[in-house]
């Protein structure tokens, strides 16, 4: 069975993860393998091929899985939600939203729920979907590179890579706005053929919440007050969401 990390999950030390996932097999006496991945084509062909037996999943992610493949929603990272950021240079004459004009040159991370709502905080501009050429980079610092080499106007970044950038390249960026909705969430999801697990999971998650010891543990995790439940209802809420924000149709996008 594998434990499937989304590449979007902020991973500073993977060994926090093999920590939890050991934690995992104690809890339900099952064997996971834990696989973090790089690339969100390799990620949703395992979930195509049903290899994903238990997954932490970001906010798209979540929607898809639940609503289409019957995932059940265990948990999720307490007081913790889903920011993007939109930058641009500091060289840059665009000083806020209503600035850009379309059609727009954009870099950004393959993260699909940070593209999304770094779409709809575009509306201002009236730029709409088909406005955004989207350059895709492997990961933040690339995308911060792309700006800084005017390759493209604007970033799309998750809040806290773009908060955990250097000083120095930070300094050479401006930052246009940030989005504020609290609920989008990354989400610890099991698979339908694991459904008798998912209480056992809680509980164990829960426990190690409360115990001091795991404190440095669930920090490296992303997750420093521990984990809450997550149920149905506050899933199809963030379900909701996420529809709302895509749009249908393909903006012109390439892999640099």
């Amino acid at each position: 069975m594998e434990f499937a990390i989304s590449p979007d999950v902020n991973v500073k030390n993977a060994t926090d993860w093999f920590i939890l996932n050991t934690k995992v097999q104690r809890i339900t006496g099952l064997q996971f393998h834990p696989t973090a991945y790089n690339d969100f084509a390799d990620l949703h062909a395992a979930f195509e091929e049903g290899r994903a037996d238990l997954i932490y999943a970001n906010a798209a992610d979540t929607a898809y899985l639940v609503r289409d493949k019957g995932f059940i929603p265990v948990a999720s990272a307490k007081s913790v939600a889903k920011e993007a950021v939109i930058v641009v240079s500091d060289k840059s004459p665009y000083h806020q939203i209503t600035d850009l004009k379309a059609p727009v040159t954009a870099a950004a991370t393959s993260s699909p729920d940070i593209e999304r709502l770094c779409r709809i905080m575009l509306e201002p501009a009236n730029i709409v979907y088909g406005d955004v050429e989207l350059s895709i980079r492997p990961n933040p610092v690339l995308v911060a590179k792309a700006l800084l080499q005017d390759q493209v106007q604007v970033g799309f970044f998750p809040e806290e890579a773009f908060d955990e950038l250097s000083s120095m390249v930070r300094m050479q960026l401006r930052e246009l706005v940030r989005s504020r909705i609290y609920v989008v969430k990354s989400s610890l999801l099991v698979s339908p053929r694991l459904a008798d697990q998912v209480e056992m999971l809680w509980q164990g998650l829960d426990g190690l919440s409360k115990d001091p010891a795991n404190a440095e543990l669930l920090a490296g995790l992303g997750a420093p007050d521990g984990w809450e439940r997550l149920g149905q209802e506050d899933v199809e809420f963030m379900i909701d969401l996420m529809d709302a924000l895509s749009q249908e149709g393909e903006a012109p996008r390439h892999r640099a």
